[in-house]
């Protein structure tokens, strides 16, 4: 298959393309921030994005967004342009195509009231309702290597975690996502006979980040989280559990291997640099 692969080089997106392009197909990709597949500067807007475009493309997985709950309180006109605007754009495009559309969404659309982006993730789904047979993906925390340095799970990594939160979370592995992504590109049943949802792609167990903190790091302090921000997003993955995937990945284990590696390295950097160069 040739698939359209929006995002591309995002963190969800450099994995999914990988991953594809092991399993045999052909990717085209496209980011905000990058370059496409064929060095050529990448589209700044998705209207760059015609129904010429997707002629030849069997699947679309649209990842492309602005992300980022604190930043999208500076300048919320830019990130429903981006999220809602420009998503609107593409999914009208695979409607017209009849090309399949599985896109991610967030799961702090349940908190669409909450944040700027959370808004943003909320309208886009409806867009993607009332435009297609499109199929939504409801990620909570996505942890593995190469997620952003700001990410909870690499500031543990790191040691550069300056406090903890009394929020819970729903921690899942980069690969699982992809997993699940590349179950519904897939499984061309899911396009025949379908009515629109939204699925939540989770571990589906709740993690209070002050426990999870508390087992590598001592002394660091507790602080309220953002105003902006939600207590919990523990998810409900029983629809997407019915479909046969699992994830498989587990937090602890990654943090513990990651964590002690992390800290093994630092140690032997300090042996081998001269004190002015540390």
């Amino acid at each position: 298959m040739k698939i359209l692969v929006t995002g591309s080089q995002g963190f969800i997106g450099r994995n999914l393309v990988e991953e594809l392009e092991l399993d045999g197909h052909e990717v085209s990709k496209w980011d905000l921030h990058g370059r496409n597949e064929l060095g050529q500067p990448a589209f700044r807007n998705f209207k760059d994005i015609t129904k010429e475009t997707l002629e030849d493309i069997d699947r679309v997985v649209h990842l492309a967004a602005l992300a980022d709950v604190r930043k999208s309180f500076d300048n919320p006109d830019k990130w429903y342009e981006t999220n809602v605007e420009w998503s609107t754009n593409l999914f009208k495009l695979c409607a017209e195509n009849k090309t399949p559309c599985v896109y991610a969404s967030s799961s702090n659309a349940h908190y669409w009231w909450k944040n700027p982006y959370a808004g943003s993730k909320k309208a886009m789904e409806a867009v993607a309702k009332a435009t297609g047979k499109h199929i939504g993906l409801r990620f909570t925390n996505v942890f593995g290597d190469g997620c952003r340095p700001t990410m909870l799970t690499q500031k543990m990594i790191d040691g550069t975690l300056e406090y903890k939160t009394e929020h819970t979370r729903d921690f899942i592995h980069v690969l699982d996502v992809v997993d699940a992504i590349k179950l519904f590109i897939y499984r061309k049943e899911f396009y025949m006979d379908w009515t629109q949802h939204t699925y939540e792609i989770a571990s589906g167990k709740g993690i209070k980040v002050n426990e999870l903190v508390d087992k590598y790091f001592k002394n660091i302090p507790t602080k309220e989280g953002h105003s902006g921000e939600s207590l919990d997003n523990t998810a409900n993955i029983k629809d997407i559990l019915s479909l046969g995937w699992r994830p498989k990945r587990d937090l602890d284990k990654y943090l513990k291997g990651k964590i002690h590696g992390h800290s093994k390295f630092k140690e032997y950097i300090k042996r081998i640099l001269p004190k002015k160069l540390r």
